[in-house]
């Protein structure tokens, strides 16, 4: 994310202030625009940055929607990326002036989300009846190694 707008400033978090997040990013500063992944709509990330001792705080929350092909019948479908939780911790000694660019972090966050398999209309894709004669059906008298463990 070379321009990214995900920055804060230092300086304005020194007297124990709290900064307030609240970005919409455009999804080409992801530089993901690829043929078996896009992202459509704006990136929302929202929450606050503050320091700690010497340490500077985000905790974000961050929603994206992206495309990618169907695993059964291939055709494009939207997933929504969403990190409830997504903490940074960096100490001050590491960031070399007074604006820490944390657009790779998310990025980084956002991508590692995405799933590897992804199933149209919430899992029940309407070509899943064509493949299933394809599918090996699983045995049931498979002896598993962990089938006499008491759970």
């Amino acid at each position: 994310m070379n321009t990214s707008p995900l920055k804060v400033y230092i300086d304005r978090l020194k007297n124990d202030e709290t900064e307030q997040i609240f970005e919409n990013i455009e999804p080409k500063l992801l530089e993901a625009q690829e043929e078996e992944l896009s992202f459509t709509d704006e990136i929302i990330v929202s929450g606050q940055a503050y320091l700690a001792n010497e340490h500077l705080i985000l905790d974000l929350k961050v929603k994206a929607s992206a495309k990618m092909p169907c695993s059964i019948c291939n055709e494009k479908a939207t997933i929504q990326i969403e990190l409830k939780d997504f903490k940074q911790t960096v100490e001050l000694s590491e960031i070399p002036s007074a604006v820490y660019d944390y657009g790779d972090e998310v990025r980084n966050a956002i991508l590692l989300k995405i799933p590897q398999f992804l199933e149209c209309n919430q899992g029940k894709c309407p070509s899943r009846k064509d493949v299933k004669k394809f599918l090996k059906e699983s045995e049931s008298n498979t002896h598993s190694p962990f089938s006499d463990l008491n759970l």
